[in-house]
C-alpha cells in the first residue's frame, strides 16, 4: 500500500515538471511568432509603400528596404536603401500602419533609418 502512494506522488510530480516544461516552451516560441508577424507585416508594408512611390512618381529613384530591426514588440526600425523625402517617408510610414493593422498590431511604433 505504501508503494503505491509513493508511484502515484512520482508520476504526479514527473507529470508536473513535464507540463512546466511545454508550457515555457509554448511561451517562448508564442512571443518569437508574435515578434515574427510583426516584422513581416512591417516589411511587407514598408516595400508596397515603397512599390507605391514608384508608381505614383516614376522618376523617384529606387528605394529598398534593407533590413527590420526590433525593440521587443513596441518599436520597430525600417532600415532603408537610401534616404527620402519627408513626404515619402510619410507614405511608406503609412503604409506600414496599414499593414500592421491588417494583422491586429496597433501599439507599434515605427521608426525610419537610412
Amino acid at each position: 500500500m505504501d508503494e503505491q502512494g509513493q508511484l502515484s506522488v512520482e508520476v504526479i510530480l514527473f507529470v508536473a515538471i513535464i507540463l512546466f516544461i511545454v508550457l515555457g516552451v509554448g511561451v517562448f516560441a508564442n512571443e518569437q511568432s508574435v515578434k515574427n508577424s510583426i516584422a513581416t507585416a512591417t516589411r511587407f508594408g514598408a516595400e508596397n509603400g515603397t512599390t507605391e512611390m514608384g508608381i505614383s512618381n516614376p522618376g523617384t529613384l529606387p528605394v529598398k528596404v534593407n533590413s527590420i530591426q526590433m525593440n521587443g514588440t513596441e518599436k520597430v526600425t525600417i532600415h532603408l536603401s537610401r534616404a527620402v523625402t519627408q513626404s515619402e517617408k510619410n507614405a511608406i510610414l503609412k503604409s506600414v500602419q496599414r499593414s500592421l493593422s491588417s494583422q491586429g498590431y496597433s501599439g507599434v511604433t515605427v521608426f525610419i533609418s537610412y
